[in-house]
């Protein structure tokens, strides 16, 4: 706790942290590490869980807010954006590559949840280098998806041209009351602050579309459904 000296005598003041939020993208993990799904500017390949191999040309997920809640509150501090809604580019960057979104100094305490806001990328011209995607099509959508799946061999293969535009709004509720070591996350005095990175699995977005009769509502409702079970945060970048 930081003492103040005033006329008065000794005032105890709570120590202030800084928390810095990051985006990243990344295959599911497993015990032996992070897939290679492709490298920055390449198309992503992988399988879903009904044999498709899947080549992603181009994906956008938007974040729209961020917001640290205490334990013990229903509601909580937002970050301040540094560009207003952040439309992140899964294939123009690496994998595991961080995106700073905000940042948000606090009093110490325990924190619980964070909570994620998907929705339409907006772009502000009056915001200093706010992050403008490459593809102009994307302003105004959630998500923004364009790719290849393909299934079988010789006169059997199937090859099926998938694309999506969302501007679904999606409010994502993440626990991190063990994110600690099995506690919560405890913001404290820190001159460094602290970072914090919300990772979404991709290539779990895709699980139970079979594309040789798939319709688009169904291949939001399983992004969305990705975003919302898919994403974790970790204490610090993922490594």
């Amino acid at each position: 706790m930081l003492a103040l000296a005033t006329g008065c005598g000794l005032i105890n003041q709570p120590s202030r942290v800084t928390a810095k939020l990051f985006a990243s993208h990344s295959g599911t993990p497993t015990d032996a590490g992070y897939p290679d799904l492709g490298d920055e500017n390449t198309t992503r390949v992988f399988f879903n869980d009904l044999g498709w191999q899947l080549s992603i040309a181009e994906l956008y997920v938007t974040t729209a807010g961020v917001t640290l809640v205490r334990c013990g509150e229903d509601e909580g501090t937002a970050i301040e954006m540094f560009w207003g809604s952040c439309p992140e580019d899964f294939i123009g960057s690496n994998d595991r590559q961080t995106l700073g979104l905000g940042a948000a100094t606090l009093s110490e305490g325990r924190f619980c949840r964070l909570d994620v806001n998907f929705g339409p990328f907006i772009y502000d011209p009056e915001v200093d280098d706010h992050i403008v995607p490459d593809n102009p099509e994307v302003e105004g959508t959630t998500i923004f998806l364009r790719g290849i799946a393909r299934r079988g061999e010789g006169d059997a293969r199937e090859e099926v041209r998938f694309e999506l535009t969302s501007d679904a709004e999606l409010s994502v509720q993440i626990d991190i009351s063990e994110l600690e070591d099995g506690d919560p996350l405890h913001l404290a005095d820190d001159p460094f602050g602290r970072n914090l990175t919300v990772v979404k699995f991709y290539d779990r977005f895709f699980d139970g579309i079979d594309f040789a009769d798939y319709q688009p509502a169904e291949l939001e409702a399983a992004i969305l459904a990705g975003l919302e079970f898919d994403t974790v945060v970790y204490n610090g970048t993922p490594n």
